[in-house]
């Protein structure tokens, strides 16, 4: 009876919970949608985190699970698009710019320089190139200039010819002098003195047959310039006919020295250029040059030009036949093209280019009226590196500078070949990619055409990292200017969304996109 009276009460009791606690769960079954779509949406401007692959960057994922290119397990990449901006931007902690060793410089100006090398050859002075040649028919009984290299002057005897040509023509001019009764500008006299004249006999040798009255059948031949004769055509007591060649001489005190340019290095080459040169043959001597002269003609096998330089040589010691080196430093003007050379103004003879004068004249070789040298075409900016510079800030309109071009270091560039990529530092942390138009490389330093300004600071270390830190996250990159998306990973592979990718799929790879 007692035990009856106990079990009432607890049933009462065990009946009076469940029934709260079957309300409870019902009140929470009605509750936890409503509030699972409030935190949703109060969500949404948290970032999501993705999950990406550590071998190829382009993957990325919402949630972890495995790499669909190479089936490792993802790893979770930051989603932070921070404070910067911007998509195109990237900040990185303190602590990740120590670790990845960042250095950053300021776009400045210089005066840039870039330097051409070439390797040439020592040929002759064309222009003092000299033969002596004979104009009329003998024998040379007489050879005073036995040898090729013996270094002659202008008026040094050669070799001692007979010629009855010449003998007849001198009995001529006595037999004019015995019916002129000694008259002055006898034409007969006057006429067979020209006839010798123009036969090789010097003025000295006539007079002295006027005067003796008596004909010689030995004729001596004189060096008309001064140099060395590098072609001997003619041996003792052997016959000659007019026109023949005797003797080549070449004048030695300048030589010309050919250097082969590359085609593509022709714009940095201009008339009035100083080029420095050095021959093995000669260790520890430099020597001087002037370019004089850019051949009009490519050489379709090396696909090279020509260039002579112009060179004095008073003591002979550069030989024609050697090989030379040479440095051609071409001033970088505004455009990146070669700037003046200093003798814009000046004038030269079209002839001889090597002749340079400050005023007008003659020629002191053919006695050509010089021609004044033209400066640079309308086209490009003042010439010289220090007046003038193009400034190319985004287009900007370029002005004069006196402080040089707009440069920046050769290792801030990132170079994909079909585009050049650096980042741009626009805050302490705060990175941002700039495509770039440059010039060509002077040194150390690239010219800029078109994408920075003067002082700001580009990476010079750690680009790379950085570029990789943009990949990871999805952002424009160097082989991804349009960045990536999970399209990009491969799950929409026929997608037209994602050609960045797909160029740069490896072969082999079965049309995966790699990095």
């Amino acid at each position: 009876m007692m035990m009856k009276r106990i079990a009432i009460p607890v049933a009462l009791v065990a009946a009076a919970a469940g029934g709260y606690m079957l309300g409870r769960d019902n009140q929470s079954a009605h509750t936890a949608p409503a509030e699972a779509n409030a935190r949703a949406e109060s969500a949404p401007a948290a970032a999501q985190q993705l999950y990406t692959c550590s071998m190829h960057p382009q993957v990325q994922l919402g949630s972890p699970g495995k790499c669909p290119i190479c089936g490792m397990p993802l790893v979770p990449a930051s989603a932070a698009q921070s404070n910067t901006g911007g998509a195109n931007m990237l900040e990185l902690s303190a602590h990740a710019l120590a670790m990845a060793s960042v250095e950053t410089t300021p776009v400045t100006r210089r005066l840039l320089t870039r330097e051409l090398r070439a390797v040439g050859k020592i040929e002759y002075n064309e222009a003092s190139l000299a033969t002596v040649t004979t104009r009329v028919d003998g024998y040379a009984e007489r050879l005073f200039v036995n040898f090729t290299g013996a270094e002659i002057k202008a008026g040094d005897h050669l070799a001692e010819v007979y010629s009855p040509e010449l003998l007849v023509a001198q009995q001529e001019l006595l037999i004019a002098l015995q019916g002129s009764d000694a008259k002055q500008n006898d034409p007969l006299v006057e006429t067979a003195q020209l006839k010798l004249k123009r036969w090789g006999m010097t003025d000295a040798q006539i007079s002295e047959l006027v005067a003796s009255k008596k004909a010689t059948d030995r004729v001596t031949l004189y060096s008309p310039i001064h140099g060395t004769v590098i072609e001997k055509s003619v041996f003792e007591n052997s016959a000659f006919k007019a026109g023949d060649v005797l003797y080549r001489v070449a004048n030695l005190d300048t030589v010309w020295i050919y250097l082969d340019i590359y085609e593509y290095d022709l714009a940095w080459v201009r008339y009035g250029q100083t080029v420095e040169l050095s021959a093995e043959a000669l260790p520890g001597r430099v020597f001087e040059g002037r370019v004089t002269f850019v051949q009009p003609i490519v050489n379709e096998e090396t696909r090279t030009v020509r260039v002579p330089v112009h060179i004095e040589n008073r003591d002979h010691a550069l030989k024609p036949g050697m090989f030379v080196s040479a440095v051609i430093r071409s001033s970088l003007a505004a455009d990146g093209g070669a700037a003046a050379t200093g003798v814009e103004g000046k004038f030269s003879c079209p002839m001889h280019p090597q002749i340079l004068q400050d005023r007008p004249g003659q020629c002191p070789i053919c006695e050509m009226r010089l021609e004044q040298i033209p400066g640079l075409s309308s086209t490009r900016h003042p010439t010289h590196p220090g007046d003038g510079t193009h400034s190319a800030t985004h287009g900007a309109t370029p002005s004069p500078r006196a402080s040089g071009l707009l440069a920046l270091p050769v290792s801030a560039v990132l170079d994909s070949g079909t585009r050049r990529l650096v980042y741009v530092e626009r805050s302490r942390g705060v990175f941002e990619p700039r495509e770039v138009v440059l010039g060509p490389r002077a040194g150390e330093f690239f010219p800029v055409l078109n994408g920075l300004s003067e002082n700001e600071r580009v990476v010079t270390r750690g680009g790379f990292l950085i570029d990789s830190q943009f990949q990871i996250t999805g952002r424009p990159s160097l082989f991804y200017p349009g960045g990536l998306t999970a399209r990009d990973a491969g799950h929409d592979h026929g997608a037209s969304g994602a050609p960045h990718a797909a160029s740069s799929a490896e072969p082999g790879s079965g049309g995966q996109h790699q990095h």
